[in-house]
C-alpha cells in the first residue's frame, strides 16, 4: 500500500512539473505576461503596422524586458523593433497597457521607448524622427 501511494505521489509531482515546464508564458523577475496577453499584443501590433505601412508585417520574435524599471514586451519585425509598454497587475501579472514605440535606427539600444508614464516615446538620439508612437486602447484576450 505504501509502494503504491509513493508511485501516485511521484507521478502527481511529475505531471505538475511536466505541466508547469510547458507554459508559453513569460517571466521576468517573478512577473508574468500570459500567452493569451503576449499573442494579443503581438496581433494588435502587426495589424497596426500593417495597417501603416500598407503591406503584411510578421513578428519575427519577441523577448520580454525591463528597463529602467519598467517591463516592455519588445517584437522584432522587418529589421525594426517595437518595443510595448506592460504594466503591473495584481503585484505579478504583466498587461498591456497601451502605448508602443517603433523604431530602425535605435533598434540596437534602448532609444525609442515607451516612458513609465505612457504618453510619449523616449528620445533616439540624432535619429528622434525615427521613432513613431502608437497609442491604443486595450487588448481583446481570448
Amino acid at each position: 500500500m505504501k509502494k503504491k501511494n509513493f508511485i501516485l505521489s511521484i507521478l502527481c509531482v511529475f505531471t505538475v512539473f511536466v505541466i508547469s515546464c510547458s507554459s508559453d508564458d513569460l517571466t521576468i523577475e517573478q512577473k508574468t505576461l500570459s500567452k493569451s496577453e503576449q499573442d494579443a499584443i503581438v496581433k494588435l501590433v502587426s495589424t497596426n503596422l500593417s495597417i501603416s505601412k500598407d503591406a503584411n508585417v510578421s513578428i519575427d520574435s519577441v523577448k520580454l524586458m525591463k528597463i529602467n524599471d519598467g517591463y516592455y514586451l519588445r517584437l522584432y519585425h522587418d529589421g525594426e523593433i517595437t518595443t510595448t509598454l506592460l504594466k503591473v497587475e495584481k503585484e505579478t501579472m504583466l498587461k498591456y497597457a497601451g502605448i508602443s514605440c517603433t523604431t530602425t535606427y535605435c533598434a540596437t539600444d534602448d532609444g525609442c521607448i515607451p516612458d513609465k508614464d505612457g504618453k510619449k516615446c523616449t528620445k533616439c538620439g540624432a535619429f528622434s524622427s525615427d521613432c513613431k508612437k502608437t497609442v491604443t486602447s486595450d487588448v481583446l484576450t481570448e
